[in-house]
This record gives structure tokens, sequence and C-alpha cells, in this order.
């Protein structure tokens, strides 16, 4: 008897609590691979978001329009995302596969 309790409690608790650890990210926010990447969109955040089809920032716009929003930035822009581009080449299996491609595009021009 005793053991039929503890388990049917376990198995509630796990069903209620696996809720808990199953959080998803706010509405907007991008998965991180890394706490590098977090940072790298987080401080750049009003910037990058130029690049995506998307407000969660998952889908990558076209090569041109891509091409085109760098182009519209300034240069101290322009110079930012560069340096951010640099340091995520520098340690790629730390950044997910729409970062990479965004800097891959980037780093071309």
């Amino acid at each position: 008897m005793t053991f039929k309790t503890l388990a049917t409690a376990s198995i509630a608790f796990a069903m209620f609590a696996g809720s808990a650890f199953a959080q998803q990210a706010p509405a907007g926010t991008p998965p991180f691979t890394s706490a590098d990447e977090q940072a790298m969109y987080e401080s750049n955040r009003e910037i990058m978001t130029g690049f995506f089809a998307d407000e969660t920032m998952t889908t990558l716009k076209s090569d041109e329009e891509v091409a085109a929003t760098f182009s519209a930035m300034d240069a101290e822009s322009q110079a930012g995302m560069k340096a951010a581009c640099e340091r995520a080449a520098e340690n790629r299996g730390s950044y997910g596969t729409v970062t990479v491609a965004l800097c891959d595009s980037v780093m071309k021009m």
C-alpha cells in the first residue's frame, strides 16, 4: 500500500512540476545556443532586428534584404556588427545556425 501511495505521489509531482522546468523563452526572444550568443543579441538588439523576417528573430531575411539592411546602417553600427560576428566566428560552436548564417553574410560585405 505504501509503495502505491509513493508511486502515485511521485507521478503526480512529476506531472505538475515538469511543466515548471519546461518554461520557454518569452515571445520575441530567439533560442540561444550559449550565453555568448545571448549577449550578442541583447547588446545589439536594435541593430539585429532589421535582419530578421519575424519578431522571434529566428528567420533571416533574404540575402538581398540582409545586404540592404547592413548598407543602411551607419559606419559605427556596421563596425559593431562586424566585430560581434568576428567574435562569433572565433567560437562558432557557441552560436546557432541562424546567427552563423547572418554573420557569414555580414562578413562578406
